[in-house]
C-alpha cells in the first residue's frame, strides 16, 4: 500500500461511527476513527504504532465500502459536477458497497425530459459532495475550484456558453487579422521611402556606394520589409540577393533607436567588406544592427570560394560587429569570426580533413584573417596515429599556397612515407620538427605539390628489405638483399620535393652493438641509391664496413664496398 495515499470516510463509514463503540473489531474501529481525509497512510501507521495491522485494517475497510481514497472521491465528484453542468440528472449518491449489492431490477426508472426541465440548479451541490463524509482539505477545494473554472471556460454553459466561445474566437481572429493588416499597411507606407533611406544610411556607414534594386513587404514569417538585388561597392563587388527585416515595434512607437534583426538570403560578401565592417563604429542613433542571419551566402577568399554558408553575425549593444559563426551545408566545417581591435580573428574547426591519401582529425586553425587567406595561424590536428601542431600561413590569391612549421609527435612513418611515395622503406613512429611549403591549383592537389623538410627521430623501428647485421657477417663483395634491420633509435633529416623524390639522411642508427650512418635517395620512379657506413663493436674487436645501396624499393640490396 502506498504510504502517501490519503483515505476519507464514506457515508457508510460515518454511519458506522455513529453506532455504539462496542460494535465491531476494536483495531478496525480505531483505524476508522483515525481516518480524517488528510492524514496519509504513513502518518496513520506512525500514530497507531502498528504498521502491518493498520494497513490490513485499511484494506478491509476499503473493501467494505467504509472508506475510499481521496483520489477516488475527487474523481467521483468531478464526474457528478460534469453531469450536472451538462444538464443530466444526477442520481442519488451510491456508496461503493451499495453499488456492488445493487441489481438492475432495483435501479430507478430513466428520467423523462419533463423531469429534466423541472430540475433546478443546485449551486452548492459540489460543496455538499465535498462536505459529505470526512472533511476535505483547503488544497482539495482550491484544486476543485480551478478545475471547475477551467471546465466551464472550455465546455461549460450549454448552448449559451458555446455561442459566447464562438463569439470570442471570431473577435480574436478579427484582432489577429486586423493587427497583421495594420502592420502590413504601416510597412507599405514606409516602404515608399525606404530605398532611399537604406541606400543613404548604409553608404554613409560602410563608406561604399549601396544600391537597392527593389523594396516591398513580405511575410518572413511575420510582416517585414523585403529588399532585393542589393549591390555594395563600386561595380557591386559584394551583393545580396534578398534581405528581410522589420522594425522593433515598441522602439518604433516610442521613438527609440532601432535594434534590427536582419535576414540575408543568397549573395556574396568580399573579405574587404568584412575587414571594413570590423573597424566601423556605431551606424548612428536612428538604427543599429543586433543580428544578421545569413543563408546561402558565399565569401570568395582569393581563388578559393567558401560557398553555401549559413549562420549569424552578432553585434554589440552600440551596433559594432562582434562575432560570426558560419557553417557550409555540404561540409562538416565551422568558421568562427571574432573582431578584436579592428582585426578579424578566424577559427576553422573541422572534425576531419583529407590531405592526399591521408586524413587529419580534429583540425583547428586559428589566426588573423586577411584579404586572401590567413597569416601565421595556429594549427593542430590528429594525424597518422599521432599529433601535429605548429604555425601555418594560407594564401589563396592566385593559387592555393601553404607555408608552415610544425612539430610532429608519434606519426606512423609507414603512412608518412606513403604520402612521400617511399612506402615500405622505414617503419616506426616518427617525431620532430618539420617544415612544409607548396602551392597548387586546388586543395586536393596540395599534398602532391608540397615540399617537406625536417629533422626526425624514430624509436623502436626498422629498415625494411635490408639486413645490416647479416651484411656485417658475410665476407666478399656479393650483393645482399632481404631481411630487416631493427633499431632502437634512428635520427637524421628528411627532404621530400615534388618531382625529385625523397632524400633520407641517417645521422645515427643505434641497434645495440650495431650502429650505422649514411644517406638514401629515392626518386619518383622508386629507384634507390645511397651509401651506408656500418660498425659493429664487441668486447674484443671493432668492425667497420661500407655499403652502397641500390635497386628499387621492392628489390633494394646492399653491395659491400670494403672495410
Amino acid at each position: 500500500m502506498d504510504r502517501f495515499s490519503v483515505f476519507c470516510r464514506t457515508e457508510a463509514g460515518d454511519r458506522m461511527m455513529a453506532e455504539p463503540k462496542g460494535s465491531g473489531d476494536r483495531l478496525t474501529r480505531s483505524v476508522l476513527e483515525a481516518v480524517d481525509g488528510f492524514s496519509t497512510v504513513g502518518e496513520l501507521v506512525t500514530r497507531l504504532k502498528d504498521g502491518k495491522s493498520v494497513q490490513r485494517a485499511l484494506t478491509e475497510l476499503e473493501r467494505a465500502g467504509l472508506i475510499e481514497t481521496l483520489d477516488a472521491r475527487m474523481a467521483r465528484v468531478a464526474e457528478q459536477e460534469a453531469r450536472w453542468l451538462r444538464g443530466d440528472e444526477t442520481p442519488a449518491r451510491v456508496e461503493p458497497r451499495e453499488i456492488a449489492q445493487s441489481s438492475p431490477a432495483a435501479a430507478d426508472p430513466a428520467p423523462t425530459a419533463a423531469d429534466k426541465r423541472k430540475q433546478t440548479a443546485d449551486a452548492r451541490r459540489l460543496e455538499r459532495a465535498l462536505g459529505s463524509g470526512s472533511q476535505a482539505s483547503i488544497f482539495d477545494k482550491i484544486r476543485v475550484f480551478f478545475g471547475t473554472l477551467g471546465h466551464r471556460a472550455v465546455s461549460g454553459g450549454g448552448k449559451g456558453g458555446d455561442k459566447i466561445r464562438r463569439g470570442l474566437m471570431i473577435v480574436l481572429a478579427l484582432l489577429i487579422v486586423g493587427g497583421l493588416g495594420a502592420a502590413v499597411a504601416a510597412l507599405a507606407w514606409q516602404a515608399s521611402t525606404l530605398r532611399q533611406r537604406v541606400e543613404q544610411d548604409a553608404a554613409n556607414w560602410l563608406g561604399e556606394p549601396v544600391k537597392v534594386g527593389r523594396v516591398g513587404v513580405a511575410f518572413h514569417p511575420w510582416p517585414v520589409f523585403e529588399l532585393g538585388d542589393i549591390q555594395i561597392g563600386e561595380g557591386g563587388t559584394s551583393h545580396i540577393d534578398r534581405a528581410f527585416g522589420g522594425p522593433d515595434w515598441f522602439r518604433w512607437v516610442t521613438s527609440q533607436p532601432q535594434r534590427l534583426r536582419v535576414a540575408l538570403n543568397g549573395g556574396s560578401l568580399q573579405p574587404s567588406l568584412l575587414a571594413r565592417l570590423s573597424g566601423l563604429e556605431s551606424p548612428g542613433r536612428v538604427w543599429r544592427l543586433k543580428e544578421v542571419q545569413v543563408d546561402a551566402l558565399s565569401v570568395p577568399v582569393g581563388k578559393a570560394v567558401i560557398a553555401d554558408l549559413s549562420g549569424a553575425f552578432l553585434f554589440s549593444g552600440d551596433g559594432k560587429w562582434e562575432s560570426a559563426r558560419l557553417k557550409p551545408k555540404e561540409v562538416a566545417v565551422t568558421y568562427e569570426l571574432q573582431v578584436q581591435d579592428g582585426n578579424i580573428l578566424a577559427s576553422v574547426i573541422a572534425p576531419e580533413f583529407k590531405y592526399g591519401e591521408t586524413k587529419l582529425d580534429n583540425v583547428l586553425i586559428s589566426g588573423r584573417m586577411g584579404l586572401n587567406g590567413m597569416d601565421d595561424a595556429q594549427f593542430s590536428a590528429n594525424w597518422l596515429g599521432g599529433a601535429i601542431k605548429g604555425v601555418v600561413s594560407l594564401d589563396f590569391l592566385s593559387r592555393v599556397a601553404v607555408k608552415g612549421q610544425f612539430k610532429v609527435d608519434a606519426l606512423s612513418f609507414d603512412q608518412l612515407a606513403a604520402l612521400m611515395d617511399t612506402q615500405s622503406l622505414v617503419s616506426g613512429r616518427v617525431s620532430g620538427p618539420m617544415t612544409l611549403s607548396g602551392e597548387a591549383d586546388s586543395l586536393a592537389d596540395l599534398a602532391s605539390a608540397s615540399k617537406w623538410t625536417g629533422n626526425y627521430a624514430i624509436a623502436d623501428g626498422s629498415i625494411n628489405r635490408i639486413d645490416l647485421v647479416e651484411a656485417m657477417r658475410r665476407s666478399g663483395n656479393a650483393p645482399i638483399s632481404g631481411g630487416v634491420t631493427r633499431f632502437n633509435v634512428m635520427e637524421g633529416t628528411v627532404v621530400r620535393e615534388p618531382g625529385k623524390g625523397v632524400r633520407l639522411e641517417i645521422r645515427r642508427l643505434d641497434a645495440g652493438a650495431l650502429s650505422a650512418s649514411g644517406r638514401v635517395q629515392v626518386d619518383t620512379e622508386g629507384v634507390v641509391r645511397g651509401a651506408l657506413r656500418s660498425e659493429v663493436k664487441t668486447p674484443v674487436e671493432r668492425i667497420v664496413r661500407l655499403f652502397s645501396v641500390e635497386g628499387t624499393l621492392k628489390t633494394m640490396q646492399l653491395r659491400p664496398q670494403g672495410e
